[in-house]
């Protein structure tokens, strides 16, 4: 008899525990695998390496660096905020693979970490996220997707972040050359590369390896499943003249107005008027036809900091936001065609929250963004009307072969005994190296 009372309520608590860890469901392949915030309240959300900022959501299975997830809310009261981490294919589709196929530890966790904003006009709430940590543990690499969520008043996403999980499985050598031919050599570069598998085993490498090279983060524009140019032995060598070329576009145009008594470069004027700091940046102009001059940019990315009242020993708490207008000149207003900003303060997203207006009196696109302190990288893009039509990074900015790009080249291995696409290199080049 004591045997069934034990029964009874311990299944009534394993049942109890199972449906809270269930509590949110979303059908998986109904989420869109990508970096999207979806609440106006939520702003700079970031996923980087620990105490790097301006690093790619790129980490190593077991290693010592993970990531570090944050995002600010902005005045209102603090949100419960849960997560949870879907696999993904190489492609960015939900994976096969269950939960307990890839992660160790629970699959829905509350973000804990909270703190309020510090002497600040702009109150928010600023929450961060270690991964991995105690909770939650990746055992396989590959492409992941992160998932922010509430569960009142209503279910339902708030943001995703992408992020990969490498494995050092096999050996890439490669560099960035603009030595392209034709009419691409003044303004294309390319990756020329091999990898050497060691004593990795791929038995049938056209099929079972899928390739992404990837210019800045500029997902859109990457490319996937590449094929090499010779298949050997012990080597597959990637070396195409023209097939795989990246236009080399041109150092981003940049800000920074960590300090809010004075202007800095960029910063025309600085004026609070309640409840809020308005930055006017100088206007700028297109520069198509201008020579290359090298910048130190870096690469769309943003850091947040602040130099606010001799107090920036914690910027993530003590930054300020302020509403910051861009505007970019042009005598006349581009027909069939929208100009946006672009750059990680946007997602990299063509949306049209981001979509400049042309302002008559002024000649000039403008916009405005609402943005934590800080130095930005950013770039103006031409978006032709009409389904299909591709973005156009150059239009305004113009495109030399001498600019600092970074590429991210990434080797997905699929094991025809196993169910998902797994990360066996990361490689980072940059065509200053």
């Amino acid at each position: 008899m004591n045997f069934k009372f034990f029964i009874i309520p311990t299944l009534f608590f394993l049942l109890t525990i199972c449906a809270d860890m269930y509590a949110f469901d979303f059908e998986r392949d109904t989420v869109s695998c990508i970096d999207r915030v979806y609440e106006k309240n939520l702003k700079s959300v970031r996923l980087h390496l620990h105490d790097w900022e301006v690093s790619y959501p790129v980490m190593e299975l077991g290693g010592e660096v993970g990531l570090e997830f944050s995002f600010d809310q902005i005045e209102s009261q603090p949100q419960d905020y849960f997560y949870t981490v879907m696999h993904c294919t190489y492609d960015w589709k939900p994976s096969n693979l269950m939960f307990v196929d890839y992660a160790d530890g629970f699959d829905e966790n509350e973000i804990r970490n909270y703190e309020e904003s510090q002497s600040t006009y702009v109150q928010y709430t600023h929450f961060s996220l270690n991964l991995p940590n105690d909770d939650l543990e990746l055992k396989l690499s590959g492409n992941y997707l992160l998932i922010v969520f509430v569960k009142e008043p209503a279910e339902r996403i708030v943001c995703t972040k992408r992020f990969m999980v490498y494995e050092n499985l096999v050996t890439v050598e490669g560099r960035v050359s603009s030595n392209v031919l034709g009419e691409y050599k003044k303004e294309f570069q390319k990756v020329d590369f091999e990898i050497v598998p060691k004593k990795y085993p791929i038995y049938n490498p056209l099929d079972e390896l899928k390739v992404t090279l990837v210019q800045n983060y500029q997902c859109d524009e990457a490319y996937t499943n590449m094929q090499p140019s010779f298949v050997g032995n012990d080597s597959y060598t990637f070396n195409w003249e023209d097939k795989y070329l990246f236009n080399a576009g041109n150092e981003y145009r940049y800000f920074n107005f960590n300090n809010l008594e004075l202007n800095s470069e960029y910063v025309e004027n600085i004026e609070y008027r309640k409840p809020y700091y308005y930055i006017d940046l100088v206007p700028s102009k297109t520069k198509y036809f201008e020579p290359y001059a090298s910048a130190e940019d870096i690469n769309g990315g943003y850091v947040i900091k602040t130099n606010r009242r001799n107090n920036n020993n914690f910027p993530e708490i003590q930054s300020e936001y302020a509403i910051v207008r861009f505007r970019l000149q042009s005598q006349t207003m581009l027909g069939s065609a929208s100009v946006y900003l672009y750059g990680e303060l946007t997602n990299y997203e063509i949306l049209p929250q981001y979509k400049m207006k042309y302002n008559m009196e002024t000649k000039s696109y403008e916009l405005l963004m609402f943005l934590k302190q800080g130095y930005y990288n950013y770039r103006y893009v031409v978006v032709p009307e009409g389904e299909g039509a591709s973005m156009d990074r150059y239009f305004f900015e113009g495109s030399h072969k001498q600019t600092e790009n970074d590429y991210l080249l990434f080797v997905y291995h699929r094991n025809p005994s196993e169910s998902y696409d797994r990360l066996i290199n990361y490689t980072k080049f940059n065509s200053r190296n």
